[in-house]
Formats: C-alpha cells, sequence, structure tokens
C-alpha cells in the first residue's frame, strides 16, 4: 500500500536511450517505421508525404491538396469517409509544414484491415471535389477575416516577413486575395506529382504485435508504387530586414502583441541544446526570469515565453507576449533588462540545477508513451538526424554549466541584434 504520509523518494535522473523503430523499404518506395511501444490496443499511424508548402507555385497550394483528401477518393463521399472513421472509432488530423505534409491516424488493432484500406484510398486516390472546395474556401476565408482583427496574428506574420524575407518560404505570408487566385486543377496537379510512394514515409507506433506487424505490412506492401522521389530540402538563404523595430497600428486594440527576436543555429549546431537550457532560463517555462519579473512582479501581463524555433536549415529565437497597451514600453525594456543580465551576471547554481531538472523531466515526459515517442521519431527522420541527438541531450543538460551559458549570451544575445514587432494601438 501507498503511504501517502511519506515524501516520495527523489531519484537522479538516469540517461537511456530512446526506443529504436524497426524500419523497412517496401517495394514501393514506402519507407515504414514501427516503434512497439504500448499496452492498449490502439496504434497511431503517421504519412509523413514530401508535399510541404515550398514546393508550391501559388500560395495555400500544398494546405487545400492536404485538407481535400478527406473529402473524397474514387470510392466514397466526404460524409461517407467520415462516418466510417467514426463507426470504427478512428481518429483523423491533417497538417501540413514547410517542407512536409502530414496525416495521422488513431486506429483501433481489430479494425486495422478495414481503416488501412480505406487511408490508402484517402491518401493516395483522393478526388478533390469542387464543391468540398468551394467550402473550404468559405471557411478558410471567414478565418481569415477574424484572425486579422487579433493582434498576435498580426505580430506573428510581421516577424516571420522580418526574419526571414516576405519572399522567403519561412518567410511568406497567405492573404485573403490569395484564395481568390487558388486554381482547382492546379491543386490537382500538386497532389497528382505529390502524394505518391515515392515520396512517401510511414511510421507506427502503439502495440504492435507479430499479427499487427503482419497486417501492416500486407495492407503497406500492396499499395502500387507511383511517382517519383524529391530528395533533399527545398533551401534559400534568408533575407532579414535592416530596419530593427516595427509598429502595426490597431486602433481599437485593448492590448498590444510584442514580439522581440532574431535569426539563431537550428538544432543541428553544437550550441543548440546548451542554447535551449538558456531560453528556459529567460522565458522557456512558468519558472522563468520573465515570468517572475514581468508578470509576477510587475504585472505587466497574463504570459510570457520565450522559444528556440528551428528549421531543417534555419532557426530562430523569439520572446512573445501581450500587455496592456499603455505597458509596451515597460515590457520591452524589461525584457532587455534580463537578457543583458544574462550576458552580465553567472546564474545562481540553485536556479539552474532547477532549469535542468525541469528540461530532464519534460524529455522524459516526451517519451512515456509510444503514442508521444513517434513525434520524437517523425522529428529526427524530418530533420535528417540519428537516434544520438536525443540520446546525447541529456547528458550535455547534465553538463551545463553558468560560466558556458554566460558565454553564450554574451555570443547569441546582443541587444543590437534583436528585432522588435508591436501590434496594437499607440500608447497614449
Amino acid at each position: 500500500m501507498l503511504d501517502r504520509t511519506q515524501q516520495p523518494q527523489i531519484n537522479e535522473f538516469k540517461n537511456f536511450k530512446m526506443a529504436r523503430a524497426t524500419t523497412y523499404t517496401l517495394d514501393n518506395g514506402i519507407k515504414l517505421y514501427l516503434l512497439n511501444q504500448g499496452e492498449e490496443e490502439v496504434v497511431r499511424i503517421d504519412w509523413m508525404i514530401r508535399a510541404g508548402s515550398c514546393y508550391q507555385s501559388q500560395k495555400l497550394t500544398a494546405h487545400f491538396a492536404n485538407s481535400l483528401i478527406k473529402e473524397g477518393c474514387r470510392t466514397l463521399n466526404s460524409a461517407e469517409i467520415a462516418e466510417q472513421l467514426d463507426f470504427y472509432g478512428s481518429w483523423l488530423h491533417l497538417t501540413n509544414s514547410h517542407q512536409y505534409a502530414y496525416v495521422t491516424l488513431y486506429a483501433l488493432n481489430r479494425h486495422l484491415p478495414t481503416i488501412l484500406a480505406l487511408a490508402e484510398e484517402m491518401i493516395f486516390h483522393a478526388t478533390l471535389p469542387e464543391k468540398e472546395f468551394a467550402t473550404l474556401k468559405e471557411i478558410l476565408r471567414k478565418k481569415m477575416e477574424i484572425d486579422q482583427t487579433k493582434v498576435d496574428y498580426l505580430s506573428n506574420r510581421q516577424f516571420k516577413e522580418i526574419i526571414y524575407g516576405a519572399d522567403h518560404l519561412y518567410g511568406k505570408n497567405a492573404k485573403i486575395e490569395d484564395i481568390d487566385k487558388l486554381d482547382l486543377a492546379q491543386i490537382r496537379q500538386f497532389y497528382q506529382t505529390h502524394y505518391n510512394t515515392r515520396n512517401t514515409q510511414i511510421f507506427v507506433a502503439g502495440k504492435i504485435t507479430p499479427e499487427v506487424e503482419k497486417t501492416l505490412l500486407a495492407a503497406f506492401n500492396k499499395i502500387e508504387a507511383t511517382g517519383e522521389p524529391l530528395e533533399g530540402y527545398v533551401s534559400q538563404e534568408p533575407q532579414p530586414a535592416q530596419e530593427k523595430r516595427f509598429f502595426i497600428e490597431k486602433a481599437d486594440s485593448v492590448q498590444s502583441s510584442v514580439i522581440i527576436g532574431k535569426p539563431m543555429v537550428n538544432r543541428k549546431h553544437p550550441d543548440h541544446t546548451k542554447l535551449n537550457v538558456l531560453n528556459t532560463v529567460l522565458g522557456g517555462y512558468f519558472g522563468s526570469r520573465l515570468m517572475t519579473n514581468i508578470r509576477e512582479e510587475k504585472g505587466y501581463t497574463y504570459g510570457i515565453n520565450s522559444y528556440l524555433v528551428t528549421y531543417p536549415e534555419f532557426g530562430h529565437f523569439k520572446i512573445s507576449s501581450q500587455t496592456g497597451n499603455e505597458f509596451t514600453q515597460p515590457l520591452i525594456e524589461e525584457v532587455f533588462h534580463e537578457i543583458e543580465k544574462l550576458r552580465t551576471e553567472l546564474i545562481p547554481q540553485e536556479e539552474l540545477d532547477m532549469v535542468k531538472m525541469y528540461l530532464l523531466g519534460e524529455h522524459l515526459r516526451t517519451m512515456d508513451s509510444g503514442l508521444n515517442l513517434v513525434d520524437l521519431l517523425i522529428s529526427l527522420v524530418g530533420h535528417k538526424q540519428s537516434y544520438d541527438y536525443y540520446d546525447k541531450m541529456a547528458e550535455e543538460i547534465k553538463e551545463t554549466t553558468s560560466e558556458e551559458l554566460l558565454e553564450l549570451a554574451q555570443k547569441y544575445l546582443d541587444p543590437s541584434s534583436f528585432f522588435v514587432v508591436v501590434a496594437g494601438a499607440k500608447s497614449k
């Protein structure tokens, strides 16, 4: 019996290796990763297809190609697809990134043969029907109209443009008028070019018994080989803005959105893990310096956070918050005050130990089940990294010193290198 009068023992974090997936390269070109990590009779299946927005010639083409695959195929219409997914207890999620399109499906093991057949039809034999295309356009139009009233939406769009350039694949922003330029024939051509077995990798995680593995291999092996593989990444050099401060006026707004950031190394850089420790101290968790100072002590905001954002070849650092219009400038000043402290003072050992334990705990949390672990595997494959990346991360965090973080802050957090974007009403 658990004695709740006794405090649980605190144990030191022990390194462990990320579970390895069983990997197959099928005759049709599909690369399949099986991660047997789970106790429940359910699996998560992710199709990662090289059909991201960087391959489109017209904005929103990749988005609509991905969104429309659930709206009709050779044998079923959109209502019948939804009914089948619901009847068999499955859940479908569609997303896009710059390089890839993703189809995520949760399914019960006992219904796998039926669900896999449905998924094959839906992904590789979609009809992209015109009626549903018109409906999705109107839904997106309404969403964008609403988004344009939000200061955080406006500031984030501007920040992407100034960090990478308005014509860069990571800086391009779709506008309402781009919806009107869409051509269904062009979207169908994009789908035909990119949604094929040669550009597809599949990840399956959960309780994969020998029988389930046999079912998966039989289903994926029988898919007809199609298409030509696309190799490497679409890449172009960022063109950051020359000006450092930007203001987007939203006269009727009672709050301002503030983003402070700069280009930064990506996760392949040797400094990235220890920069993440530095970022966490500054604004990466609820007990961070920015939260303590600006939220708890000054009361300028309900929340302020900092992030290291990485893409396959680039990355950036971002601090974001919302505050009353009258507190915009004081908030910005306090952010740079905390940055300067990191550049001039050693982080106390007690604070650093707390941050390390938080990061190691988060590291454990992301690996607590196969359904979560597959996200890490997809990220490794998408960034073309080996398992060693996560194996070594915990050790790097544990070994980080205050002296190293001071040096990194001086190297990367020069105040003159930061961009500041504010969207809101002018303070009176």
